[in-house]
């Protein structure tokens, strides 16, 4: 019985080690000249999406939380969600963490490295929804959302160390999405590059880009 108790003590110590070592990707850890360098690029392509700094009255991006979002006076955004430089980021740096995390778990790395480069098509449809989306400079994005990717498809377990038991379309992630989009009433989805089955989801997370009337954008300043 001894021995037993101390195999068990021994397994559970081992597996506590793991988890402890697992790292966790958030990209609020990159240094911050990154962030702020990535935060003028999320800008400049929104506003060349929009036509112009003076067509983009929603073009923001905060480098302390890494939440952004985009809206033009009179058309809709088409740059593709996957490739805004701040989700492309995200997904770079989830990628990396998936790797790292191979090294420290039990079973066939090599296996584990492939599974991360299948889930982790960074600059393409099949990559995982970025939550860094917001509707305001100060509220805060998700982050951490349902491992889906912009088709709409289930990515099973991204393994950057971030834990989405449970999480689905109606996280807490949901709500939060829904009070902020509360105070923009005006504003119209444009969440034109995803699909009708994807749509709600990617809505919920905050993924939709907000397209302004001239009279709604000026009525912002």
């Amino acid at each position: 019985m001894k021995l037993i108790n101390a195999a068990s003590a021994l397994l559970l110590a081992a597996s506590l080690t793991m988890a402890a070592d697992e790292a966790v990707w958030k990209i609020t850890d990159l240094d911050s000249g990154e962030r702020e360098n990535l935060c003028d690029r999320q800008i400049q392509t929104c506003q060349n999406n929009c036509g112009g700094p003076d067509e983009a009255p929603m073009a923001f991006c905060n480098p302390d939380t890494m939440g952004w979002g985009c809206g033009c006076k009179s058309n809709t955004p088409t740059f593709k969600s996957w490739n805004w430089p701040v989700p492309a980021r995200d997904c770079a740096g989830s990628l990396a963490i998936c790797k790292e995390n191979c090294g420290s778990q039990s079973g066939d790395r090599n296996k584990c490295y492939e599974d991360c480069s299948t889930s982790h098509q960074c600059n393409t449809e099949d990559a995982p929804v970025s939550y860094t989306n917001t509707t305001k400079f100060d509220v805060p994005p998700a982050y951490v959302g349902p491992a889906v990717s912009y088709k709409g498809e289930d990515l099973g377990d991204l393994n950057d160390g971030n834990d989405r038991t449970n999480l689905g379309s109606s996280s807490s992630a949901n709500s939060e999405t829904n009070e902020a989009k509360d105070d923009n009433s005006d504003a119209v989805d444009s969440s034109s590059d995803t699909s009708s089955a994807t749509g709600p989801l990617l809505k919920s997370a905050g993924m939709a880009l907000l397209t302004f009337t001239v009279a709604t954008a000026a009525s912002m300043f």
